[in-house]
This record gives structure tokens, sequence and C-alpha cells, in this order.
């Protein structure tokens, strides 16, 4: 073979050939065959026994490529012989390629490429003509050619994945999509022009979701008119602008997205008066000298107005219909223009909201009333409620809508934002309890017993607080009002020593079941003592008190004493009984007839805080919230400011991290 040395500088060279876009490539190689005048071009993935792609071909029928033309036509990298002429080989179409690089892009396929043409060269002789190209060579190509007795023309591109690079965005499910609107222009004006990729044949026919045509004047020169084509797609992300000489030949490509970024679409400007200069300005936008500027700022008046009108319309049909089926939220027509001004907002982003309503008419309707309430209650959070709704999948919305059926929205919100709070106030509390700093500034009594008393779901969901910071005597009037006897004359109750005693918290309940009562006793310790034997003893002693003293004789009742502290030491440890010595358990005395069931426990605050959050652990998780140590201190201050010591009660206190 023949070496075929590239005319374009090394860098540009090397920069083609090492793009990874297989579907440019692809593009590339296609436009390469409707410009040889091929009436059926096939793209082929061959793949693996494991479904990797090991090699690429693009087939045609074009015209083929003569050795006349292999060092002019091929040879020739970023300056392409067809921006020197406006219409193919033998007049069959208008050239879309001009600069000459799509051969280089092919290497985005593989590393070893193959040309094999069939054609007729310019004496009428059959030949037969192949070129190669290994990336990895200083000069790409060589080529050879021979007689051929081949009695069609066309060309087979084979790209060999040899290196097994990945090509799986040839397998995405937008690359149809891509290929069918960058090939629109040709196909919708070429009935002759088949192009099938991977066994299916593109047909934009199928896509066109709108076809309009508008006649624009320049506002340099009226009686310069151009034609836009405007055509939107059912399905996709393609935003593109496409200028050409003529209906049927667009040599230039600009993106769409800054004229519309709702729909697909692709706008083809067509105007006699094109040249390459007025070409190559259009890059420019609207800083191009004109007429390449006065075309661009036509084109994206044009686009931009067609648009406009199109979603007033599509507005006005759509909210008929919502009327028709009964679910649009508004019943009258309004009267003032609060009301006007409001109807208004509500039609336009209902609209724009469509594609995320929806079909089923209960999802609608509950979609439709949300957005009316949030226009009505909260219209400055509206973008975020709006959002959060409908970016729900429909097994959600579906979801939603059954649950609201049984519950109110209130009830939902209520729900969602009790967990948030205490997973935030478990946070909090964490904080205060654990940082080397903020925990030696938070008592037992002036502090954690008054936040606890609002938020004693901690120690257990069937509690309910009966009294706090009071006496035994207290604790017994308790007692006695649960079990339904008269509580007007008590005698004092004392501890053994004949001391008054007095618990932190005393949380009573009757339980629902068996017609049992219930008492749970905290006695809270500030965070910077460690339990040992004496606070273990204080504990007892209540124990005690309900073991001797008549009046709390019950066979209905439970007890159960809970000392909580942040650690505790060996004698309190060794003590503890059973196997599960994370509970605490430090007395339970064998049950006798007519007295009641009593339990004392030695709790560390840790152990309390990481149960909790388990218990929350799942609904948190379905909410997707995880609150920040700096959330819930902040929780702690906006709830219980007043309950907190001075320098923790203050918003830019700086957070320090738990030990």
């Amino acid at each position: 073979m023949m070496e075929l040395p590239l005319s374009a500088g090394g860098d540009l060279v090397t920069r083609l050939a090492r793009e990874r876009d297989p579907v440019r490539a692809v593009v590339e190689l296609v436009w390469n065959a409707i410009d040889a005048e091929a009436d059926t071009v096939r793209i082929e993935l061959v793949r693996t026994a494991m479904d990797a792609i090991e090699s690429v071909t693009v087939e045609d029928d074009g015209h083929g490529i003569t050795s006349d033309e292999v060092q002019a036509t091929f040879g020739r990298i970023g300056g392409s012989w067809k921006a020197l002429v406006s219409r193919s080989k033998n007049g069959k179409r208008g050239l879309h390629g001009q600069l000459g690089e799509g051969r280089l892009r092919a290497f985005a396929l593989g590393s070893r490429v193959t040309w094999a043409s069939e054609s007729i060269n310019a004496i009428g002789e059959r030949e037969r003509v192949v070129i190669e190209g290994v990336k990895e060579r200083t000069e790409p190509f060589s080529w050879e050619a021979s007689r051929s007795t081949e009695s069609r023309t066309g060309t087979v591109v084979t790209a060999l994945n040899e290196q097994d690079r990945s090509l799986n965005s040839l397998f995405n499910d937008t690359t149809l999509t891509t290929l069918t609107s960058q090939f629109a222009p040709v196909l919708l004006n070429d009935d002759a022009l088949a192009i099938i990729f991977d066994g299916v044949k593109l047909d934009p026919s199928d896509e066109v979701l709108d076809d309009t045509i508008v006649e624009v004047a320049l506002d340099n020169d009226p009686e310069a008119v151009i034609s836009i084509r405007i055509i939107e797609w059912r399905t996709g992300k393609h935003r593109a602008v496409y200028f050409g000489e003529d209906a049927e030949r667009f040599v230039v490509e600009m993106s769409g997205a800054e004229l519309e970024n709702q729909t697909a679409f692709s706008a083809y400007v067509s105007w006699a008066d094109f040249d390459v200069d007025t070409f190559s300005e259009l890059g420019l936008g609207e800083m191009a000298p004109d007429p390449a500027g006065a075309v661009w700022r036509a084109t994206k008046t044009a686009v931009r107005e067609h648009f406009a009108s199109r979603r007033r319309s599509r507005r006005r049909d759509q909210i008929d219909e919502w009327k028709s089926k009964g679910i649009y939220p508004y019943k009258t027509e309004p009267t003032t223009e609060a009301g006007k001004a409001e109807r208004a907002v509500f039609d336009i982003v209902s609209s724009a909201l469509v594609p995320q309503i929806p079909k089923r008419k209960d999802g609608a309707q509950l979609t439709l009333n949300l957005l009316r309430d949030a226009l009505k209650t909260d219209p400055e959070n509206l973008a975020l409620l709006v959002s959060e709704f409908v970016a729900l999948t429909e097994q959600d919305r579906q979801a939603l809508t059954k649950l609201l059926s049984e519950t109110t929205l209130a009830g939902v919100i209520r729900a969602a934002n009790l967990v948030t709070s205490r997973t935030k106030f478990l946070a909090g509390i964490e904080h205060l309890l654990f940082d080397p700093e903020d925990s030696k500034k938070v008592g037992e009594r002036d502090h954690l017993h008054k936040i606890l008393e609002h938020e004693l779901w901690i120690f257990g969901e069937e509690y309910h607080l009966m009294n706090s910071e009071r006496g035994l005597t207290q604790l017994l009037r308790t007692h006695l009002k649960l079990e339904g006897l008269p509580t007007g004359k008590v005698e004092p109750v004392k501890r053994w020593d004949g001391k008054a005693g007095r618990v932190d918290l005393h949380l009573a309940a009757k339980a629902k079941e068996h017609d049992r009562i219930r008492h749970l006793v905290v006695e809270l310790k500030a965070p910077d003592i460690k339990a040992g034997r004496t606070e273990r003893n204080q504990v007892e002693d209540y124990v005690n008190v309900v073991l001797k003293t008549p009046a709390f004789a019950s066979d209905r009742a439970v007890w159960d004493f809970i000392l909580v502290v942040t650690d505790y030491d060996e004698i309190v440890e060794n003590s503890f009984k059973g196997d599960d010595r994370e509970v605490g358990l430090i007395l339970e005395p064998d049950k006798k007839q007519g007295r009641p069931t009593i339990r004392a426990y030695v709790r560390r605050w840790r152990d309390i805080i990481d149960e909790n959050k388990r218990r929350l652990e799942f609904v948190t998780s379905s909410l997707e919230f995880d609150p920040s140590l700096a959330e819930g201190l902040a929780f702690i201050r906006e709830e219980y400011a007043e309950m907190l010591p001075d320098a923790l009660g203050q918003t830019e206190h700086s957070v320090g991290v738990p030990a």
C-alpha cells in the first residue's frame, strides 16, 4: 500500500483522531455517504458473545472513491473540497460536509478503520480503492487501488474495536433520537434516501409533532426574505438551527438552546443569497456583521414568537380540557384584580407542568388543587412545592393520592414534621451532652430536666407526663389517682433515712391492656457526672420506698426506675443483671402477692439516643432527611432558648465536634 500523507497540522490530526464520541463519528460517516449520493446507508453494530461491540460498519451505495480523488478529497484535513462546490459529484443533492474531518473522527469507533470503495474512475474504468487507517501511526492512512469487476458502486467503512473501547453510548436510548434529528433535513426532503441504524430505519416523520414554515424579512434589508421551517419533535432534547441556500441543503448547524429551552425542535433557515462568507460569520450570532447578523436576529425572533404562540394556544386547549372534565380547580371567573392575577399565574404554571401532571383524573385533580392552594397560601415557596411534587414518580403520586383519601394533607405534614423534629432534637441533645466544651455548661435541673419535660417520647411512647420534679408524696398521689383511689389524705412519704426524696421526672400512664398501670421514674444527672455507688444507691432508695410503703401496694402497678447518665463506673456496670448489658438492669425484686412489679436501670445517654435513632431510621430514610449537628443545635435553640445556658442560647455560638 502507498502512504497517504494528511494535509493538515499534526495537532489537528492528533486531536481529531483522539476524539471519543462514537455517535458523532457515526453522524460524520453517514454524512459522507449522503454527500457521495447514496440512496441507502446501513450502520451495523457487530457484537461479541458478551454483547460488547467489536466492530462498526457503515455501508452505502453511493458513487464511491476513485483513485483520482483519494489525495484531493480524502487526504485533505481541515479544508475539504466540499467547501469549494455546492452540489455533490453528479449534482444529485446539496453537499453537507465542508471541513473534511469526518474520516478522522471514525477512530472514535475503533483503532483500525478501513474504507473499501467500488467506483468508476475518470476514464470510465471500474476500480476498487482500499484505504486503511491505523490510529497509532504518524501518517495514519495508506491506500491501494486495483481493477474491479463489481457491478455496483459504494463504500463500506469498517471500524475494528481492537482495544475493546467502550461504545455503550451507541446502545443509549437517545442515540436513535439524536440520529433522527441530525438527518431530518435531508430525510424529510429526499424520499429516496434511507438510513438504517442497527436494523432500525430512521423515520423523522414519525417524530414530527408540528411542522411550520414562516417567512421573515431581514431588518437590514426589508426586501430580503428568509424562509424558516420549524419542526417540533415528540421526544428527545435536540434543539438546533440549520442554515442553507435551499430547503434541501443545510451546511451550517448551530445550537438552538438559547432560542427555546422547553421543546425539542429543529429550525431550517433557507436563503438563496447565502455565500461562503455569510456562512462562516453565522457562528458569531448577533455579533456577526450583516447580513449574517440580520439573519440570526430574524431567526431568533421568529423561533421565539413561534413557541410563545404555540404555548398560548396549547394553554387554552389544556384549560378547556380540564374544565370539560370538571377538574379545573376554579369554578367561577375572577372578579378582582388579585384574583385575575392569581388565575393568570395558575394557568401559566399549570400548563408548563402538563408533562408531569398525572393522566388519571384523580391524580390530575389532586395536582391542580395542590397548585392552587400553594398559590393562595404560600406563593413565595411555590417553586419548591411544585418542583418537589412534580418530581414524584407515578407510583409515589398514586400513593399520595390514596393517602389523602384516608387522611388530610395537613395530617401528613404534621406526621412528617414530627419525625424530622425528633431527629433534629436527637442531634441537638447529643451535642449538649457530649460536646467537650458545651456539655460543661448544661445542668440537670436547670437545663436537661426542663427540656426533657417536652420531649418525653425519648423514654417511650406509652408514657405521659403526670408530675415533674415532685416529692415522693406527690408521686404517691399520682399512683392513687391512676388506681382510682382518693388522694386527699395522703401521709408524707419519706426515704429510709427519714428524709424527703425528690425525683427528677415521674411519668405514669395507665396501659390499655389488662388494665395495667405503668410508672416511669427518671433520675437525671448532669453530663459531667459519672454514675457510681452514690447514684446507684439513690435509685435503690426510691425502689425501696415503693416496695415498703403500703399505699403503693398494687398487683396492677408496674414501676420502672431509670437513672440516666453520660457514663458509669465499674461498680455500677458489675451490678448489671441479664445478658443484655446495654439495657442496664440493676434491680428486679421478686414479685410478691399484692405488691407492684419493680425494675431499676442505669442507662447511658449514648444508648438511649442510638436506640431512638434506630427507631426513627426507617422513616427518616424514607423522608431522605439526615440533619446535621448544626441543624440539631439550631432546633434546640429555637424551641428551648429560655431553658439553655446563656452561652448556648445565642445563635452565633460556634458548634463544636461531639466527643
